[in-house]
């Protein structure tokens, strides 16, 4: 199992977890989302129960809403640029 903490613009937090939760059926469970205290960023907690996909992370790196993403768990495999 991984968990994925993603930072965000504020404004496109709810947006963004209703995003997630349509990659349900891929393993991915919001479990926390919120505002952060000192810089107003929109962040959610993901749960995957599977493997994530490369073309998710990809998704996450090529939008311009997501401020950055972090992985706990199990190593990832290297995305090309």
């Amino acid at each position: 199992m991984n968990i994925m903490l993603i930072l965000c613009v504020k404004q496109q937090l709810d947006s963004l977890v209703d995003e997630m939760n349509d990659w349900k059926d891929e393993g991915a469970k919001v479990f926390l989302s919120g505002i952060t205290s000192k810089t107003s960023y929109g962040f959610l907690f993901l749960e995957w129960g599977k493997p994530i996909p490369i073309r998710f992370r990809q998704k996450l790196r090529d939008d311009p809403d997501v401020i950055d993403y972090l992985v706990f768990g199990t190593p990832l495999p290297t995305i090309s640029a």
